[in-house]
């Protein structure tokens, strides 16, 4: 894969085997409850002026990813926690046992952006890890959450394209 992911951070524990370059896919959309989003954004706040992050739990039903579960994660980033976040590895893996344990998976990862629009940066390409997740973005300016945008990253790596998202109460 393109970009140093691997060598730092909560993504050093995952394959880095290389995705096969195809023609491209529309996005696959994502649904999340109101209290989901609302989750996410609170989290931003908290956060604020640095970055939070997160891990999307669900499932795949009718060509969309149905979220179940926002896993907030600690910030461990020594540095640039302004701008730049980092994940744990060891809360990617419990998260990954936790979800397998209930019939879930890891189908997304969201974080913020403070006093930046929720637009993804390439950092944020150079370091995503998978092109099955959707990346959920929050704006939060001044300590308030703005919008938060759904992206997908193309099957060759080369550009994310914005996801479709759904938000409405979800029988679980």
């Amino acid at each position: 894969m393109v970009g140093d992911w691997r060598r730092s951070g909560w993504l050093n524990l995952i394959p880095t085997t290389p995705a096969p370059i195809t023609n491209h896919q529309p996005p696959m959309s994502v649904k999340l409850t109101p209290e989901q989003l609302d989750q996410i954004k609170r989290h931003g706040e908290r956060a604020f002026p640095e970055e939070c992050g997160g891990l999307l739990l669900g499932v795949i039903e009718d060509g969309a990813r149905v979220i179940r579960e926002i896993l907030q994660l600690e910030n461990i980033r020594k540095d640039s926690r302004h701008n730049r976040v980092e994940l744990d590895p060891r809360d990617y893996l419990r998260a990954e046992r936790e979800a397998s344990k209930r019939d879930l998976g890891v189908w997304g990862y969201y974080h913020s952006h403070p006093n930046h629009p929720a637009i993804p940066s390439g950092f944020d390409l150079e370091h995503a890890p998978f092109t099955e997740w959707s990346y959920l973005i929050v704006s939060v300016r001044d300590g308030k959450a703005e919008e938060v945008r759904a992206w997908a990253v193309r099957e060759d790596r080369s550009q994310f394209d914005e996801d479709t998202m759904t938000i409405e109460d979800l029988i679980k």
